[in-house]
C-alpha cells in the first residue's frame, strides 16, 4: 500500500542507477528513496526532496513508498536503533538524523559481499595449498 502527501505533479519511473523505483520531485531532480528512523514510522521507506532539510532549496516533495509497519516490528526497530545510537553516538545533532539513505545500505551490502568473496578465496587457496 502506498500513500502520499504533497506529491501532486510528481512522476514515477525506474531509477537507472539501481533499476529500482524512482520519483521526480518538484525541483525536477530524482527524489532519493530513504528509510525513516522516526518513532512514528521506523523502517518505512519514502521518497523525499533531495534538498531536505535545507529550507531554501527543499521543494516539500514527500511520498511514502511502503505501507505502515506492524506494532511488533516497530518495537523491534526501536530496540535496534537504540542499540545503534549507543554504539555509534548518533543523535539529533546529526543533520541527517532520522534517515538512512538507500545508497548507504547498498554500500554496506557490497562491502559485505566483497568480504565474503575474499574469505571464499582464502579458503580455496588454503585447500589448494594442502
Amino acid at each position: 500500500m502506498m500513500s502520499s502527501s504533497r506529491s501532486a505533479g510528481s512522476t514515477s519511473g525506474v531509477n537507472k542507477a539501481n533499476n529500482g523505483p524512482s520519483r521526480t520531485c518538484y525541483c525536477g531532480v530524482i527524489a532519493p528513496l530513504k528509510i525513516s528512523t522516526s518513532e512514528k514510522n521506523p523502517g518505512r521507506r519514502y521518497f523525499g526532496c533531495r534538498y531536505w532539510p535545507d529550507e531554501v532549496e527543499d521543494c516539500g516533495y514527500f511520498e511514502w513508498y511502503d505501507g505502515e509497519v506492524s506494532p511488533w516490528y516497530k518495537e523491534l526497530l526501536f530496540e535496534v536503533m537504540a542499540k545503534k545510537k549507543k554504539t555509534t553516538g548518533q543523535g539529533k545533532g546529526n543533520p541527517h538524523h532520522g534517515e538512512i539513505s538507500l545508497m548507504n545500505l547498498v554500500r554496506i551490502v557490497i562491502g559485505l559481499l566483497v568480504i565474503l568473496v575474499a574469505m571464499v578465496g582464502i579458503l580455496m587457496w588454503m585447500v589448494y595449498m594442502e
